[in-house]
């Protein structure tokens, strides 16, 4: 298995449960040949990351998972090899981490007007050590109340686009974001194209391509995602584009999706990301 790699996980710094030393750990233990930390808009668990024991055993990935928009849709971006001490960089993100701390107490607000009984304490559990707030912690506090079943009621009934507790998120524009990636040297990928609501999927390649797009992720788990197109419609979308076919399983840790290490890609997938990227401390440390 040490010739896989998965591109796509997450930690408690964002919307995951386990640390990022504990990812590294984790792919360590199930023979992982590399692993890619991609939280959601912040970068501030990739030093523990790259620095965690075993040093050897894991190829890791510095990346990001990057919440965009285009055309009125939510698109999201994954950033590889991303230059997390680059302060321009950080200081963009900084105005996104503003925005999901901004939204969070919203959502909480909406739910308390509709009657539940959701205290500060509890919102302060569910934050507990975490950089970008998002649906998901809410998701998993409004089952620890016993408000929602489970994850996917939870989304179903209060936090989808339309429910109640829904308040939309600023997000940054799609092609910013590729450009903001590729202006620091980071490789840009398209994260779960399948997901994405556009009439003409390869016309968005083709145009983020012309800013700097550098890959799609083919390789991904739908199963508890609501799907638009096929994988027939996506390969077609790609094909002739020349682009990093990238995946993982968007692991956070818990028994929402799927486990670390069930969707992957060969570990010369990172090789090619890496040539791509343009960070020569990173080409180096890597």
């Amino acid at each position: 298995m040490k010739a896989l790699a998965d591109l796509h996980v997450h930690s408690s710094y964002s919307d995951g449960i386990m640390s990022p030393a504990e990812l590294v750990s984790k792919a360590a233990e199930i023979g992982l040949g590399g692993i890619a930390l991609t939280d959601h808009d912040t970068v501030d668990g990739i030093h523990e990351f790259m620095s965690a024991e075993p040093t050897s055993e894991v190829i890791r990935v510095p990346g990001i998972e990057i919440s965009t928009e285009y055309d009125d849709q939510e698109v999201h971006i994954l950033g590889y090899f991303v230059p997390y001490d680059a302060p321009r960089f950080r200081k963009r993100l900084l105005e996104l981490e503003k925005a999901r701390k901004t939204r969070f107490p919203k959502m909480i607000e909406r739910l308390r007007k509709l009657g539940f009984d959701i205290t500060d304490d509890d919102v302060n559990q569910a934050l507990k050590g975490v950089t970008s707030p998002g649906r998901p912690h809410l998701a998993r506090l409004l089952v620890m109340k016993g408000i929602a079943k489970d994850f996917n009621e939870a989304f179903e009934e209060w936090l989808l686009k339309g429910k109640p507790a829904y308040v939309r998120k600023e997000r940054m524009d799609t092609v910013e974001a590729v450009k903001v990636l590729r202006d620091v040297g980071a490789v840009p990928v398209v994260a779960h194209p399948l997901t994405i609501e556009v009439s003409d999927l390869r016309g968005l390649f083709a145009e983020l391509l012309d800013n700097g797009l550098l890959g799609v992720e083919i390789h991904y788990e739908y199963s508890i995602l609501p799907v638009v197109g096929t994988m027939s419609v996506l390969r077609d979308a790609i094909s002739g584009l020349g682009l990093i076919e990238s995946g993982g399983t968007d692991f956070h840790g818990d028994d929402i999706g799927v486990s670390m290490g069930s969707v992957t890609v060969p570990v010369t997938v990172i090789d090619n990301l890496r040539e791509m990227a343009g960070n020569e401390y990173l080409k180096e440390h890597a």
